[in-house]
């Protein structure tokens, strides 16, 4: 699923932005403010997904996400919590990074949209405890279930002249049609 494939794309690339002491990256749970963080955290949520569905069978998704970088509650003093920027520089890279491993998503741009200090003012409880710093992000994703298909005319070619030609015939073509194409072809022109 395409939200899956993001999820562990970004997942991966924030892990190699830190060759060592990489935080952990997850999904957003609640469950992990039950026991202690010992190292950074980076909990990964989706926020809004608006789903399009187009005449192709392409589905198109606006989707917000939120990266939480949370940092454990034994590193209180004057400046530790000030790790959370270098953190959150080097998370943003990662995920503003255009690196697109899967051949079934189709990422456009993803910007960040906002940051802020993660603070729960209504009522305490244990996540109350912890230096959550935020980011929201906006993408749109699409994801090509559905590849085009297409129809080859070869013109009287044979399927080895149609290979040598550079023509994949295993994938894309649904059809090689025989007929000829009436008439004569200009490629260099540019009208």
């Amino acid at each position: 699923m395409i939200l899956k494939d993001f999820y562990t794309e970004k997942k991966s690339a924030i892990e190699t932005e830190f060759s060592s002491n990489a935080p952990a990256v997850q999904l957003y749970s609640d469950a992990i403010f039950k026991t202690a963080i010992e190292t950074p955290v980076v909990l990964f949520k989706y926020d809004n997904i608006a789903w399009e569905t187009s005449s192709e069978k392409n589905y198109k998704a606006d989707v917000s996400f939120c990266l939480y970088i949370v940092l454990p509650v034994d590193t209180i003093s004057s400046t530790s919590y000030a790790n959370a920027f270098e953190i959150a520089q080097r998370v943003d890279k990662a995920v503003l990074t255009t690196n697109n491993t899967s051949t079934l998503i189709d990422s456009n741009s993803t910007f960040k949209i906002k940051e802020k200090q993660y603070t729960n003012e209504h009522t305490y409880w244990n996540i109350n405890d912890y230096f959550i710093w935020e980011i929201t992000y906006k993408t749109t994703l699409v994801e090509n279930t559905l590849k085009k298909k297409y129809i080859l005319f070869n013109n009287g070619l044979n399927n080895g002249e149609l290979q040598e030609l550079g023509y994949d015939l295993t994938s894309g073509i649904i059809e090689i049609n025989p007929n000829q194409v009436q008439g004569e072809i200009d490629l260099n022109s540019n009208s």
